[in-house]
């Protein structure tokens, strides 16, 4: 069965993160343990994990605090990031609207920049990662591990309808994010009227999938999902059987990449 959670149940583990330049971030747990929550919550360090870590679904919500920067660095997971309000920049690039974000395992990315407000976004990681490595001070263990690297952004495309859902969208509206690869990386989001049902693709194809609710209400297999609820399909497990709501449903499907090294 997939992994779930609802926005509600993620917040309930809420922590305090503050970063070594000083920003302020709080993280929420969605699905799996994270380093964050580990550590304040008192739990022994875990081993290292050989490359690519095995298939763990690790999700979390963070909140960053306005005027206030992460710097560059990268991961030993593969990960997409969601932003899904406030104002900043990601690198040069503004963060307008919802955004997509994919980095391979050993790829530098940011710095993620909170102007005005503060910022919100999901990181989700089908594997386990120990905590960032800043740049430039990891750079010589960068250009050592000779690993492949990968990232871009996407903008996810205007919702229809309102924050209860697409009611006046009649049948099924599927728009890509992150264009699908060869190796199975990609994102598409499916935005509906009520009663619809969503057909992904088959988890087969790649690494794992999340699927994010940004509008509206639909049924994730047993689970009743709403607004930011989120749902993690292992590549060994059946496509989900979605269907949406009354009032219909955005939904972001995000697929990570098969990996041979």
């Amino acid at each position: 069965m997939p992994c779930f959670a609802t926005k509600e149940q993620a917040l309930s583990k809420r922590h305090h993160y503050q970063l070594p330049n000083g920003t302020d971030t709080w993280i929420s747990s969605c699905i799996g343990v994270n380093s964050v929550e580990r550590r304040s919550t008192g739990m022994p360090a875990r081993t290292p994990e050989s490359f690519p870590p095995p298939l763990e679904p690790i999700a979390f919500l963070v909140e960053q605090a306005r005027h206030s920067s992460i710097p560059g660095h990268y991961h030993q997971a593969d990960q997409f990031q969601v932003f899904v309000s406030g104002e900043g920049n990601f690198g040069i690039k503004p963060i307008t609207g919802m955004t997509v974000h994919y980095a391979m395992a050993f790829t530098p990315y940011a710095p993620i920049h909170a102007t005005n407000t503060p910022i919100e976004y999901y990181t989700l990681r089908n594997g386990w990662d120990p905590g960032a490595r800043w740049m430039p001070d990891n750079k010589t263990e960068l250009m050592a591990s000779k690993h492949a690297y990968r990232h871009g952004l996407g903008l996810v495309p205007a919702l229809t309808g309102t924050p209860d859902g697409p009611q006046g969208l009649a049948g099924l509206l599927e728009q890509n994010v992150v264009p699908f690869e060869l190796d199975g990386l990609g994102a598409t989001l499916y935005q509906s009227g009520p009663a619809v049902s969503i057909h992904g693709p088959a988890p087969s194809m790649g690494r794992g999938q999340y699927w994010l609710v940004l509008q509206g209400q639909c049924q994730i297999n047993e689970h009743q999902a709403n607004v930011r609820s989120l749902a993690f399909i292992a590549p060994d497990e059946q496509p989900p059987t979605i269907v949406a709501g009354e009032t219909g449903v955005s939904i972001l499907m995000m697929q990570f990449p098969r990996r041979k090294d």
